[in-house]
This record gives structure tokens, C-alpha cells and sequence, in this order.
């Protein structure tokens, strides 16, 4: 049974709101929860983001957990933070990982970003070395990733595919 979720409207300012680069509304979005050392990963991808000279800005999805004094972090790196409400599982899957399905399923909020018309979704946890914007050129209606290999040796008998493409639904 998939999670019930619930849209909420959420508290944007003006300034978060896309701002008009050829009122493209496109963004870099990433996820945090907690108040551990992840926030350091996030930091770096913007720097990484910023270094590249991406023109596109860093949207930080964050649960109600993340400290005042994180948000503050990441808001003078230039991310726009936006705080999402948690996404709880059903209570049949709840045996196992609570905490862990409460951060997975909260990534679904980031489909509720409807301000922007074209979102990347990015690991908190990457780090990036040269400019990415010209993937929001490709084509729309389609999901794209990378396939998520930790390498581990029993995969070594599994081919390698570099890109999942997805047709999706218009």
C-alpha cells in the first residue's frame, strides 16, 4: 500500500521563488534531515555547484529536524531552504525502519516543487567537478538517473549501464 500523502502549502517568499533567468524556473534540489554531519555533504555540493558556475539554484528540501543553525549554513551558501512535512509510512511498514522510510518517503515532497518547471534532484552526499546545467536541455516527459552501484564484487558478473532513461506519463 503506498503512503498517503498529503499536500500542504508551504511558506515561500518572493525571494525563493524562481528567479527570472529567461523565466526558465529550473532547480537543483537536494534532501536533508537531521542535525548530523550531513549538512557538511550539502555545503559541499553547493560549493561544487557554485565553482562549476552553474546559473541554476541549489533548493534544499529539509525535514522539521534540521537546526535553525544548519538552515542559516546552507542559506549563506546560497541554497534556498525549504522545509517539507514528513511523509510517514503505512503502519503495516512500520516494523522495521521508521526513521529510515520517514526520510525516504519525505523525498517525495519534492514532486510538490510546482513553482519550478524543471527540477535535478541531487545526493545531499555528491560532489560535483564540472558544470551539470546542460542537463536540464534534455528532452521533457522522461525520468532520468544513474544507476545507484556501490560496486559490490558479487555485481561483477552485472553489466554496467550508465543512464536509466524513463518515459513518463505527461
Amino acid at each position: 500500500m503506498p503512503p498517503n500523502i498529503t499536500t500542504v502549502v508551504a511558506n515561500v517568499t518572493t525571494e525563493q521563488l524562481p528567479k527570472a533567468r529567461g523565466g526558465s524556473g529550473r532547480a537543483f534540489v537536494t534532501f536533508l534531515a537531521g542535525n548530523g554531519d550531513y549538512v557538511k555533504g550539502v555545503v559541499g555540493l553547493a560549493k561544487g555547484l557554485r565553482k562549476a558556475k552553474s546559473m541554476y539554484p541549489l533548493v534544499v528540501a529539509v525535514l522539521p529536524d534540521v537546526p535553525e543553525e544548519h538552515r542559516e549554513i546552507l542559506k549563506s551558501q546560497g541554497c534556498i531552504v525549504r522545509e517539507i512535512e514528513p511523509v510517514y509510512p503505512p503502519e503495516n511498514q512500520t516494523q522495521f525502519a521508521m526513521a529510515y522510510y520517514v526520510i525516504n518517503y519525505s523525498k517525495l515532497r519534492i514532486w510538490e516543487f510546482v513553482e519550478y518547471k524543471k527540477t535535478i534532484y541531487l545526493d545531499g552526499d555528491i560532489q560535483v567537478f564540472g558544470n551539470i546545467d546542460h542537463l536540464f536541455d534534455l528532452p521533457d516527459n522522461y525520468f532520468y538517473a544513474v544507476m545507484d552501484c556501490f560496486c559490490e564484487k558479487t555485481w561483477s558478473h552485472t553489466p554496467s549501464v550508465p543512464d536509466w532513461v524513463l518515459p513518463t506519463v505527461p
